[in-house]
């Protein structure tokens, strides 16, 4: 039988696209799809596969040590001592139901990107022997540039020192909770996709007990910021944010349509 997978990673590394690979090869990830997932949008097309009431839930064990924000990436950082204090919680009847009804639609998936803070937490509450996590990294440069892109921070040394510490305190945490509580666990690197697809499709679905194939991984480079097409469209964001709103607004409606499904294929579909 499939086991159980959770996926950990920082925002914009992969994790959706990771995900659904488990969702298309039958695995739970909420009984309401279409309103308790996040939808799908130009930057996440497949779907980010992050279902309310576990992310509530990671929220829930935030609050319990003191941290307020909604989320570790965007918000205020999650400090040391709240961090540490998170494996000290004893686990609330609620959140022993979410589990219980997850393992009653087995296998499930589970991605939230606080699940770095939060992964040791749950596991005591889970079956260790049909649960298995899969570890996502990726340059952090990259996730850096898709930061960008997304304006969840602005240029500069700032922003991307501060972007490296928040991958850095993520990862660790994950980390040490992996070592901690001898989780068993694959680390897959998302260059990886593009370059090994037949490597880790089948290291996939030997650890997960599934049948996968390289063209199951649905790695699409056109949505690889890394990439020549992802060059492109950083500098045509960066030219586009220089310029005056109505000088932008008018070249939107002079460029091509063919030029623009060219450089934007997700945001111009017709």
């Amino acid at each position: 039988m499939p086991k159980n997978a959770i996926v950990i990673g920082m925002p914009r590394s992969g994790t959706s696209m990771l995900t659904n690979i488990f969702a298309q090869s039958g695995f739970f990830a909420a009984e309401d799809e279409a309103n308790d997932l996040r939808a799908a949008d130009e930057f996440n097309p497949s779907g980010y596969w992050e279902a309310e009431d576990l992310i509530n839930a990671n929220n829930e064990i935030f609050n319990a040590v003191g941290y307020e924000p909604h989320n570790t990436w965007l918000k205020e950082p999650i400090s040391k001592t709240q961090a540490r204090n998170i494996l000290q919680l004893t686990a609330s009847k609620e959140h022993i139901q979410l589990v219980k009804k997850y393992n009653s639609t087995q296998p499930w998936v589970w991605k939230d990107p606080r699940l770095c803070y939060t992964i040791g937490y749950w596991w005591p509450l889970l079956d260790h022997s049909n649960t298995r996590v899969i570890f996502l990294k990726r340059d952090p440069k990259q996730i850096y540039s898709s930061f960008i892109r997304l304006n969840w921070r602005e240029r500069g040394q700032d922003g991307l020192d501060d972007v490296m510490k928040r991958i850095d305190d993520h990862l660790s945490n994950a980390e040490e909770s992996i070592i901690r509580f001898s989780i068993p666990h694959i680390e897959v690197n998302y260059s990886d996709f593009g370059v090994h697809a037949e490597r880790i499709s089948n290291k996939i679905g030997e650890f997960f007990e599934i049948n996968l194939s390289s063209s199951d991984l649905g790695f699409d480079t056109k949505l690889n910021t890394s990439g020549f097409r992802g060059s492109v469209m950083k500098l045509v964001v960066k030219f586009g944010d220089l310029l005056p709103d109505s000088l932008r607004n008018a070249l939107k409606i002079l460029t091509p349509k063919f030029l623009l499904r060219l450089i934007f294929p997700h945001r111009y579909k017709n």
